[in-house]
């Protein structure tokens, strides 16, 4: 017989229960456009993982919920793993700090 350590009785979820863990893992931003942005990753992160990107874009915030996409080999280096991801939703404030750092990018271009 084992000894019971839990507190309290465990009980299966409901089906259809969604769960949810957070992970925070720290990306290298390779390239970005109103549309998505291209990552490096140290972890490997699966097709289909959804996130939120959070970044400094010339000194405005940045948030973005995103899902990627695709695996992106050239980009990868010897630690880290390339992810094309594509953006979801973006508030108006992101939207516009996204939409005056590509804009300022072009013109220096």
């Amino acid at each position: 017989m084992t000894l019971e350590r839990r507190r309290y009785e465990r009980v299966d979820a409901p089906e259809g229960q969604i769960v949810r863990v957070e992970l925070r893992h720290r990306v290298q931003l390779m390239d970005i456009s109103l549309s998505g942005a291209l990552l490096a990753c140290e972890t490997s992160v699966p097709v289909g993982v959804r996130g939120r990107l959070r970044a400094g874009l010339a000194s405005e915030a940045f948030t973005a919920d995103l899902q990627v996409r695709r695996l992106h080999p050239s980009s990868a280096t010897a630690h880290r793993n390339g992810l094309g991801a594509l953006f979801l939703s973006m508030d108006d404030t992101s939207r516009r700090s996204l939409e005056q750092f590509l804009r300022r990018a072009s013109e220096q271009a």
